[in-house]
């Protein structure tokens, strides 16, 4: 029975009721917001027909991919800790030889865009021509879900326009460099688009129906996830958005006491197909080196090692260091393992990271081996320490450097911290304050995407190592500075492609001013309707509308990396850049549409009521 009849209280006057209240005071708005999604509506089924809608589509696809072949690879040949490591595995890999002879390097990084790398080298492909069109595929099926899920065409052009025309695609130091963000950013993407169609698109059919005709897409989850997590090691960035999708549709299986199997069944198909990934990965490295794991970086051993050398104190604290001066000396004389790589520490090795990490920071005077580079130091002296030559033997030597240093703070606890096994610098009071400082910051540039401008830098690295990056990514690689070009003097593009170059500086400005503005906008929107969303549920005793959970996922995804970023930033090594933020550059563009496209949809049926109250 409606709740809509006047009520009369003790004072005598006339009162509506609750939600005749809430209706009356939407009124003066109902007649706009309806003018505006009927002319969205309009637009939708006249104004974009299938017949403009996919040829649309097609020609920003075309048109990115011409673009993007403007930039050739910008090779870093002395990057051996990045792009040259992951060349050299996946040549190793396609020589047969798995990741090569172990070495602290073998499982330092994650396997994933090396065997995407080599894949894309038996096609013949150029490598960045295969990132584009998986990152453009990839972008096409999200918008074609953000139509489904909004019934507009219109949704689905802008979120495909922005994201195929995304400027860090063309920038060297992000989208030119062969590390693993050209491929993660795809990853990010299809995951999230996949977790939406599983969890979020089902009509509230019974759970058995909707595994019968899932089941394939909840299997691409896993297999992506998988895939996701053995290529970079931070992936538990994502896993905030995916658990918020996952809860709405659990929240809406008002039946699952009587299909419990079933729920259980559909949640267990993706973690079945995430962990077939994971394991096989897995076992190969067991099979080859001796060792269960996919990466050392998430390893036991490795983190009690590490967290044993960081728990020791220091007689003066020194933001972003580690393990200074007194607090080798001490851990010297409590342990016969890190004796052993006093030489290394002491001596050019530690010398060598002491300059990299602060000339990268620009840190002047120098004072000790900057966190960021310290894990890196670690591993560099063990191995010259001669604990490199098997898993077997790394494993032991950090789990004997643990067990000794934790004898010594044992006899001297004035000394040491509790023990750590872990990555995470010790805490201190001041990282709370500059954490959140730091993701300010880090999001400001990712909302002005950085303010950087597409360009070409010329290749670096002897002609050795530039051959090899050449083989293995199917070019082309940005000449070296003191190549020739056709005219007798250097050059790093052709005319055809100074007009490129043109293009892509003009929409690189025209996206960066919108991102400036739209992504503080978008969030600004999201938290209106975060509130009146969930009033409204408490007062309906509803869930709120799905596009709610998408946005809120896409913005739970970029909090949680900007606020990861943020804490690197202000304790370990410097984060702000756009490499580290380039998998969060799609969740940003599409966020406002997204966001604005759902608003509108979570009013019109308010406008309706209110329209029949009137």
């Amino acid at each position: 029975m409606s709740d809509d009849r006047p009520v009369i209280h003790r004072n005598g006057l006339r009162h509506f009721s609750k939600s005749k209240r809430w209706n009356v005071l939407r009124l003066p708005f109902a007649q706009e917001i309806a003018q505006l999604k009927n002319t969205i509506r309009f637009m939708n089924h006249r104004l974009l027909p299938a017949t403009i809608f996919w040829p649309c589509m097609a020609v920003i696809c075309l048109l990115s991919l011409w673009l993007r072949m403007a930039f050739p690879i910008y090779g870093l040949g002395w990057a051996s800790y990045d792009d040259l490591l992951f060349v050299r595995q996946a040549a190793e890999i396609g020589m047969g030889n798995w990741l090569g002879n172990y070495s602290n390097l073998t499982l330092s990084k994650g396997i994933g865009y090396s065997l995407f790398m080599l894949a894309n080298h038996a096609t013949g492909l150029p490598l960045k021509f295969s990132e584009h069109a998986l990152y453009l595929a990839t972008s096409l099926y999200f918008s074609l879900t953000v139509a489904q899920l909004y019934r507009s065409r219109p949704a689905a052009l802008v979120c495909f326009f922005l994201l195929a025309f995304m400027p860090t695609a063309w920038v060297s130091g992000a989208g030119g460099r062969v590390v693993r963000e050209g491929l993660y950013i795809s990853q990010s993407l299809l995951l999230l688009t996949l977790a939406i169609r599983c969890w979020v698109l089902p009509e509230a059919e019974s759970v058995a129906l909707q595994l019968r005709v899932r089941w394939r897409a909840l299997v691409a989850m896993g297999l992506v996830g998988g895939w996701f997590w053995i290529t970079r090691e931070e992936g538990v960035w994502l896993v905030p958005s995916m658990l918020l999708l996952m809860a709405y549709w659990l929240l809406r299986q008002t039946q699952w006491r009587n299909q419990w199997r079933a729920t259980l069944a559909f949640l267990a198909v993706p973690l079945l197909a995430a962990s077939l990934v994971v394991l096989t990965i897995n076992t190969v490295n067991y099979a080859v080196y001796g060792t269960f794991r996919n990466n050392d970086f998430r390893s036991s051993d490795f983190q009690a090692g590490y967290g044993a050398l960081t728990r020791i104190r220091h007689d003066n604290w020194q933001r972003y260091v580690l393990f200074p001066k007194d607090a080798r000396e001490r851990a010297y004389e409590m342990s016969a393992a890190a004796r052993e790589l006093k030489p290394y520490f002491e001596g050019a090795g530690g010398q060598s990271w002491r300059d990299a990490g602060c000339n990268q920071t620009q840190t002047s005077p120098c004072p000790e081996i900057l966190s960021g580079w310290f894990m890196w130091a670690l591993r560099d002296a063990v191995a010259q320490a001669g604990h490199y030559n098997s898993a077997y033997d790394a494993r032991a030597f950090y789990r004997r450097l643990s067990t000794e240093i934790e004898t010594g703070c044992q006899k001297r606890p004035g000394e040491c911290l509790p023990m750590r096994k872990t990555l995470l610098p010790p805490w201190h009071e001041g990282y709370a304050a500059d954490t959140l400082q730091a993701s300010w910051a880090v999001f400001n540039t990712l909302a002005t995407l950085g303010n950087g401008f597409p360009r070409i830098e010329a290749s670096l690295g002897d002609p050795k190592q530039l051959a090899l990056f050449d083989s293995v990514t199917n070019g082309p690689l940005a000449p070296p500075a003191d190549s020739k070009g056709l005219w007798g003097e250097h050059t790093l593009k052709s005319p055809r492609d100074s007009l490129r170059l043109q293009w892509a500086e003009r929409l690189s400005t025209w996206i960066s001013k919108f991102s400036t503005f739209a992504l503080p906008l978008a969030f600004v929107i999201w938290l209106i309707w975060s509130v009146l969303s969930v009033l409204q549920s408490v007062r309906r005793r509803t869930l709120p509308p799905q596009a709610w959970w998408v946005a809120s996922a896409i913005a739970g995804g970029i909090i949680t990396r900007v606020l990861l970023l943020g804490f690197l930033e202000a304790t370990s090594i410097p984060s702000n850049n756009m490499l580290y933020l380039f998998p969060l550059v799609p969740f940003s563009l599409v966020m406002l549409p997204v966001m604005l496209w759902g608003v509108l949809r979570w009013l019109t049926p308010r406008v309706r009521h209110n329209a029949a109250a009137a």
